[in-house]
């Protein structure tokens, strides 16, 4: 003590052990002073820079302690929840919908997401918003939207209580339908917007109405003049079955002068033992054999094909049916055809009754 020592806390175990507390630099000073007399140990040790030496030789908690900060940190990278607010009657479902065909969906990579796409696909979906605001806190999403006047609201104040096909609504080219371009069996449907009408297996006519644009709401708040309904460009990709009839014509007789020249060429018997009708010589003519009959209309089919499908259209099943006239032969034909018929249709205002049942 004389030296200046901090000890503190001492014990006497006996008349020859006790026990104190002091730091490593009086510790050191001690062992100078107590020499070979004293047997000094070292029992415990307590600090920061100690405690910090302990954690340094434990591997196994400092690959916890990264694993936790790790998770921690990745996770607030990543959409939980998002919350959508001041829509009327653009359901809840359809606006979270149109975000999640940007990539916002909960689980999304925060930092991957484009904004300003989200917004312009939003605006592009729902020409009814006016204004919209897509705002991020740690990881939760906020839409909110505000939307215009339906289209009754808009007939009122405009005064045409029963004609609407004279209201302006801006940019209504965003508004149509999903039409048959021709007639078919339904085989699959995969709508990303709008409402569908028909059902796989179901057969179509020409120019029927598949989805619609035209979407009835159903009331969240108790409030008049709730908009009827809102429109939409409807978006919906559908393959059918589509059956073709087709007739096609072809001369009976060809020149006889080909069978004369080709016969010459043959041993005598050779028709015997083909097996083959090479055709009756009728005047200067002779008749086509069946096998240019079929060249001659699978030639016609591809020249078909070629002019009225899809580029992607799949034949699925073919059938020939031949009937001989005097002097021409016609081929009824029967094609299945796999291929996508759905294709716009811009819906006008004037036309918000349009009948949603398919027919």
């Amino acid at each position: 003590m004389k030296e200046g020592l901090d000890i503190r806390g001492i014990q006497f175990l006996s008349q020859l052990e006790a026990i104190c507390w002091l730091t490593p630099e009086d510790l050191k000073q001690l062992r100078k002073l107590a020499k070979a007399l004293y047997k000094i140990s070292e029992v415990e040790h307590c600090g920061p820079e100690y405690k910090l030496i302990r954690f340094i030789k434990d591997p196994i908690r400092i690959a916890g302690i990264f694993i936790i900060l790790f998770l921690v940190i990745g996770q607030s990278l990543f959409v939980k929840t998002i919350e959508v607010e001041g829509y009327r009657a653009i359901p809840e479902t359809e606006l979270r919908k149109a975000l999640e065909e940007t990539g916002i969906k909960e689980g999304s990579y925060r930092p991957g997401i484009d904004w300003n796409k989200a917004e312009e696909h939003i605006y592009e979906s729902f020409p009814q918003i006016t204004w919209l605001s897509i705002v991020y806190d740690g990881r939760k999403v906020f839409l909110t939207v505000a939307e215009g006047k339906g289209l009754s609201d808009q007939a009122e104040e405009e005064e045409i209580p029963e004609d609407v096909s004279q209201l302006t609504v801006h940019r209504e080219k965003y508004y149509g339908n999903i039409v048959a371009s021709c007639a078919g069996y339904i085989e699959s449907i995969s709508t990303y917007r709008g409402l569908e009408l028909v059902e796989v297996g179901d057969y179509v006519e020409k120019g029927q109405i598949l989805v619609s644009g035209y979407i009835p709401t159903k009331p969240t708040v108790f409030e008049e003049g709730y908009p009827e309904f809102y429109l939409v460009k409807a978006q919906s990709t559908i393959v059918a079955k589509v059956p073709y009839r087709l007739t096609f014509s072809q001369e009976r007789y060809v020149p006889a002068e080909t069978a004369v020249l080709y016969a010459q060429d043959k041993k005598d018997g050779d028709h015997e033992k083909d097996g083959r009708e090479k055709g009756e010589i009728v005047s200067n003519k002779r008749e086509k054999s069946e096998k240019e009959v079929k060249e001659k209309v699978e030639q016609q089919i591809r020249q078909w094909i070629k002019e009225n499908l899809p580029e992607k259209a799949e034949i699925l099943n073919k059938s020939l049916n031949f009937s001989y006239k005097e002097n021409i032969i016609e081929v009824g034909v029967t094609l299945e055809v796999r291929q996508q018929i759905g294709e716009e249709q811009e819906i006008l205002i004037g036309q918000e009754s349009t009948d949603t049942s398919g027919n």
